[in-house]
């Protein structure tokens, strides 16, 4: 018989490392479809759209500091949520939900 012992941080770091390259093709993947999806009066909410990679960590991110209220939305404008529906199509959401969504 033998026994086997999993370390929990390093099997989590493991995995992380492990899976980087992976999730910046997913965050390629979210940054093409945010662009398709975005309203484009003059681009600069579709065009706003970049990833950074800080170690074994992966995030898509709007720069423009307008993006938040976009986005999600305001007491007198419904939210777009353009990255965050293209986001949430590889994977678990939890997070803020448009003003004026459903679901």
């Amino acid at each position: 018989m033998a026994r086997v012992t999993i370390y929990r941080d390093k099997a989590q770091g493991d995995a992380r490392r492990i899976s980087t390259e992976g999730r910046k093709d997913i965050a390629e993947q979210i940054k093409s479809e945010f662009e398709a999806t975005a309203p484009r009066r003059k681009g600069e909410y579709a065009g706003g759209a970049s990833i950074t990679v800080e170690g074994n960590r992966v995030f898509v991110a709007d720069k423009d500091p307008k993006a938040f209220w976009k986005e999600y939305g305001t007491s007198r404008m419904r939210g777009i949520a353009s990255l965050t529906n293209a986001a949430r199509k590889h994977g678990k959401y939890s997070g803020f939900k448009p003003r004026g969504s459903r679901g």
